[in-house]
């Protein structure tokens, strides 16, 4: 439900500047035509983050209303090598949100619909080919909240050649998602959709390319089909032709066209420009653009400091519309102001300390050599505002780990 929603905007606020810091900067392999195998090292990542929102364009109560929401999540990452061309990973966690707009689905301030908790994991398994340079990559995941279960499934292809300086990745996914339908209290005798299953495929291809010693570059495209169930069914619509209402209606089917290119170059071993572009089209009629900077400046031998910004525009979906303006005889129809036309802007700041030898370290098992070591500690912030109104405030902890 919301919350799905709500990880979206988590990870396009953190998600993509938090990977970009998290990752060291590398510089192209020169003495090796062959991947490498895997360490011996177990690497491990705890994330928290704070999301709070407001707004007044709530769908739940048709385009108006408070947008009031705020979300708690924790994520917890391991990646273990079984040996040198092996390894398992686990990605999974936890979020808590409480919701002012989603408490007028039973139209009471103190409904269960307030709040609601999503857990979520997805376990992989990672082979290498050394003498081929390639990797074979398998996942299963699971999520859950109250009225959506889902489960997905995906595979991954990684080639790489040219001494390490080319890199092409290809990988498949699928989703299925089961609702349970929550209708708004006061149509939940006079409205249905006809079903409660949800898919989604999704194929890319991403080609990464070292250009020079200090220049990187990559392309993605990826295509996503969707079908089932891709209204909510709890968003209500009011129209304008009559003094009447109707939970929100979509196609059944949706195409979804993201194509993307990442540019990083290092002006020196402390001073990284990374930027990245994405063109977005799909067949509900949007058409977005999105712009993305950050700037990793490595102030001393251990601490890195991050301002990062974010552009998003988009034209609006063919079937919303605001509150009371919809005609009544259309066959879609949605006043979510995530489908309308809006621009939006995402600054912020990430903070990371990162020690050679680490923050602290230990042997944690009797007669073992194996060293337990904590890694590194970074903070992230930021501020996200939308031409809809719709403002938000988000941070990060994220603490590494590692067992060597």
């Amino acid at each position: 439900m919301k919350i799905n929603r709500i990880i979206i905007i988590l990870i396009g606020c953190l998600g993509w500047g938090h990977l970009a810091m998290a990752q060291p900067m590398t510089k192209p392999v020169k003495d090796s035509t062959k991947i490498q195998p895997f360490s011996r090292t177990v690497e491990a990542n705890f994330l928290s983050s704070y999301y709070h929102q407001e707004g007044d364009n709530a769908a739940v109560t048709g385009g108006i209303g408070t947008e009031q929401l705020t979300d708690i999540a924790n994520i917890f990452t391991v990646n273990v090598p079984l040996n040198g061309i092996n390894a398992v990973s686990f990605y999974g966690g936890a979020d808590y949100y409480t919701s002012a707009s989603t408490d007028q689905i039973d139209n009471n301030p103190s409904s269960a619909s307030r709040q609601d908790v999503r857990s979520f994991g997805t376990l992989s398994y990672n082979r290498l080919n050394l003498r081929r340079g390639e990797s074979y990559t398998a996942k299963l995941g699971f999520s859950a909240e109250y009225d959506v279960t889902s489960v997905s499934g995906g595979l991954t292809y990684t080639k790489a050649w040219n001494e390490q300086n080319s890199e092409l990745s290809i990988s498949g996914q699928v989703f299925i998602d089961q609702w349970e339908l929550y209708y708004p209290q006061e149509l939940r005798r006079r409205v249905s959709l006809p079903t409660s299953l949800r898919q989604a495929y999704n194929g890319s291809i991403v080609f990464s390319q070292i250009l020079a010693r200090r220049a990187q570059l990559s392309l993605s495209a990826e295509v996503i089909y969707m079908r089932g169930l891709l209204s909510t069914p709890f968003h209500r619509v009011y129209f304008g032709d009559r003094p009447t209402l109707d939970i929100e209606r979509l196609p059944n089917q949706r195409l979804k066209i993201p194509l993307a290119v990442r540019f990083n170059y290092y002006l020196a071993d402390q001073f990284v420009w990374r930027t990245y572009y994405r063109y977005y089209w799909d067949d509900f009629g949007i058409q977005g653009h999105t712009l993305e900077l950050e700037t990793p400046i490595k102030i001393a031998k251990a601490l890195t400091i991050a301002p990062f910004y974010r552009y998003h525009t988009q034209t609006g979906a063919d079937y919303f519309a605001p509150y009371e303006t919809h005609i009544s005889t259309s066959e879609f129809y949605s006043s979510d102001y995530d489908l309308a036309a809006l621009q939006s802007h995402k600054y912020g700041l990430g903070i990371k300390y990162f020690p050679l030898y680490g923050l602290a370290r230990s042997r944690p098992f009797f007669k073992s050599r194996r060293i337990a070591m904590l890694k590194y500690v970074e903070l992230r912030g930021a501020t996200y505002r939308r031409s809809t109104g719709l403002r938000a405030v988000v941070g990060s902890l994220n603490v590494g780990f590692s067992l060597e």
